[in-house]
């Protein structure tokens, strides 16, 4: 593959940062699952893959509505599997975040009659929970033949939670051995400076990682 200059760090949105995953390490997939599709962010570049999306509770239309943790595919049926779930927990971002599909139940001022929905049983309620999540779709994982781009955010909830490095050991505990590349997405969101915010604990985390795993 010609030398594409690719940086570590990547000043662009989400759907440039897949993009330039798919270039450089997965250029011959031609299907993809994406476990957690949402309005399909990551495929807004051009490109010829054939992606399935699975959500389970979709903000638009979606390939098939269902919880990631139970995926209705057998071993192979993809190239490549993309996982990124909903996951703040911090209090204090409810404000300025703008969309209650991140948080849960009561938490996110959601009715009653919805607080124990599908959607709230599948949605991480806290760190533990997440890595927990993060089990089942490593556990799945022979879904796809060639490899599986996860995304994430180091978080601060009462104090900083370190999700790379969390993932990270756990995908080496379950025999993933360690990513194949490491790429750190800078976001340039208002909300990183919202004036909402009163006061200031820790650094702010104005990046999300993308951990590549190849096989």
């Amino acid at each position: 593959m010609a030398y594409l200059g690719l940086e570590t760090i990547r000043r662009g949105n989400t759907a440039a940062c897949v993009q330039d995953i798919f270039q450089l390490h997965f250029p011959d997939a031609k299907t993809v699952l994406d476990c957690t599709y949402g309005a399909g962010r990551f495929w807004h570049w051009p490109h010829n893959l054939e992606v399935t999306g699975v959500d389970i509770d979709p903000p638009g239309p979606v390939g098939l509505v269902a919880d990631y943790r139970h995926l209705p595919f057998g071993p192979g049926q993809f190239d490549v599997m993309c996982f990124d779930p909903m996951f703040i927990f911090s209090k204090g971002i409810r404000r300025v975040i703008g969309t209650k599909r991140f948080f849960m139940g009561a938490e996110a001022g959601l009715p009653e009659d919805r607080q124990h929905s599908t959607t709230s049983l599948c949605m991480p309620k806290n760190p533990k929970d997440l890595l927990a999540h993060y089990r089942r779709i490593f556990e799945q994982r022979h879904i796809a033949t060639k490899g599986l781009i996860l995304k994430g955010q180091d978080l601060i909830v009462s104090k900083p939670d370190w999700w790379s490095f969390h993932v990270y050991e756990l995908a080496k505990e379950m025999g993933l051995g360690e990513p194949k590349d490491i790429l750190i997405q800078h976001s340039p969101a208002s909300r990183m400076k919202d004036p909402r915010w009163k006061n200031q604990y820790h650094f702010r985390r104005a990046h999300c990682l993308y951990l590549v795993y190849k096989w």
